[in-house]
């Protein structure tokens, strides 16, 4: 077996591994396995459990329920249950009856398996957190390595909550659960000067600034409601406002572009990531997080949160365009630059990608 297949498979067997949530999915495996969708257990299991931040491996294998010799009882009760609350009264089950209303009966276990589901997973879920949370009390935990990054974002996080409970929450949730924060702490030190472009409220530059006390960032965005919440850690840092379709972009050592471009039409992306790699200082970096259009589901699910969040006033940009990731790293590679694309999507059913260019070239080289 592969070290990379050993890492995946070790990787979904311990995520997830709270007491609340494996109990949360072992529930959830069950009703899966009582549902009639045999064939799509596993299928049902891994999307369900991604969406829901649950354990894959727990609740596959409390899907397992459905074994040959117990899924016929499964079966039988659920048919019981079903016919129970749409009649009012058991089945008289015999196979003479089931062959004369196949539809009355498939009804019927479609009522009744998500019924038994919650009566069988809701109990067997609260014993599985008990026990989990009983045995870790009982047995020696050993510590957990200080982690400098979680550490650095629990004092930028808390520097927000003066502003109130739904800034510092949000500021809190989104680099507690969005994986690029940790994806670019990771990559410091960062050439400085540190240019974020779109930097909304300012965390980004506040948690590069708090793991490297060197680093001098500016932030440039053009939601005056955001730029009221921005935070300077220091004299190193600060925001402006500007539109980025028109805004000069200073030199920088490093730019960043997280979540901006789709913000622009086609014509308007093409034109500022020119812009930015003309601002980069030789042996400077780009960083580029966006949704890949070119990621099937994933980038419909994105799509859809993105025209959400637009429709209610949360994101105030002028329109939105999808490109895919490829097209993005041609044009960059076309510019001289040295370019790499990673997940940036955690967790969860996004088509987040963080895309890396180097700028490793003479000066009059690379310059587009």
């Amino acid at each position: 077996m592969s070290s990379t297949l050993k890492a995946l498979l070790r990787r979904i067997a311990t995520e997830q591994s709270s007491p609340a949530r494996l109990g949360a999915a072992v529930a959830l495996g069950i009703m899966i396995g009582v549902s009639p969708f045999f064939g799509f257990h596993l299928a049902l299991c891994l999307g369900l459990a991604t969406l829901l931040r649950l354990n894959r491996a727990v609740t596959y294998l409390a899907a397992n329920i459905s074994v040959p010799w117990i899924a016929p009882l499964l079966i039988y009760a659920s048919l019981q249950l079903g016919h129970l609350a749409r009649h009012g009264e058991p089945l008289a089950l015999s196979r003479a009856a089931l062959l004369a209303d196949p539809w009355a009966s498939a009804g019927d276990w479609l009522v009744g398996a998500p019924i038994l589901g919650l009566l069988l997973g809701a109990p067997m879920g609260l014993l599985t957190w008990w026990a989990v949370r009983r045995l870790r009390r009982a047995l020696p935990q050993p510590s957990p390595p200080p982690d400098p990054i979680q550490a650095a974002m629990d004092r930028v996080a808390d520097r927000y909550r003066p502003q109130g409970r739904f800034v510092f929450g949000y500021i809190q949730g989104k680099l507690k659960h969005d994986p690029v924060y940790r994806q670019l702490a990771q990559r410091l030190p960062m050439p400085s000067p540190v240019v974020d472009l779109g930097c909304g409220r300012g965390q980004t530059l506040l948690l590069l600034s708090a793991l490297d006390p060197t680093l001098e960032g500016i932030g440039i965005d053009w939601d005056p409601n955001k730029l009221r919440r921005a935070l300077r850690a220091d004299d190193r840092l600060r925001v402006e406002a500007g539109d980025l379709r028109h805004t000069p972009i200073p030199r920088a050592g490093t730019l960043l572009m997280i979540d901006v471009l789709h913000y622009h039409d086609a014509p308007s992306q093409r034109a500022l990531l020119r812009r930015a790699v003309e601002a980069l200082a030789p042996g400077g970096r780009l960083l580029i997080r966006d949704v890949d259009a070119a990621a099937g589901w994933r980038a419909r699910v994105n799509i859809l949160q993105e025209r959400i969040g637009q429709a209610v006033g949360f994101n105030r940009g002028a329109t939105l365009c999808f490109l895919p990731a490829s097209e993005i790293i041609a044009a960059l590679e076309g510019w001289g630059l040295r370019v790499t694309m990673m997940d940036s999507w955690g967790g969860t059913p996004l088509a987040n990608v963080l895309i890396e260019a180097r700028l490793e070239q003479s000066e009059e080289e690379a310059r587009p």
